[in-house]
């Protein structure tokens, strides 16, 4: 099964990667209006112009974020060291 961008509402689109990380692009009207994303508790500062691109750029960060997730599980586990087959 795929995962799909989820239309919540006009200003709304989400998609949940591996039905734990909530990924989201949010149009936002104060200010300069764009779409601001939003991965997990993290978000973007800079505002997207069209829908689109801003759900590439929040794919985009979400691999990143993703990274940082595996370091700190990586961190997290302790250095496997390998058996000696003999």
């Amino acid at each position: 099964m795929t995962a799909e961008w989820t239309r919540h509402d006009d200003s709304t689109h989400y998609i949940n990667l591996g039905k734990a990380l909530l990924v989201a692009v949010i149009h936002e009207r104060m200010g300069a209006p764009g779409w601001k994303i939003q991965v997990g508790k993290r978000s973007l500062k800079d505002k997207i112009p069209n829908l689109e691109d801003a759900k590439k750029v929040a794919l985009a960060y979400a691999e990143r974020v993703a990274k940082d997730i595996r370091a700190d599980l990586d961190a997290l586990h302790p250095a496997e060291t390998p058996k000696d087959p003999s």
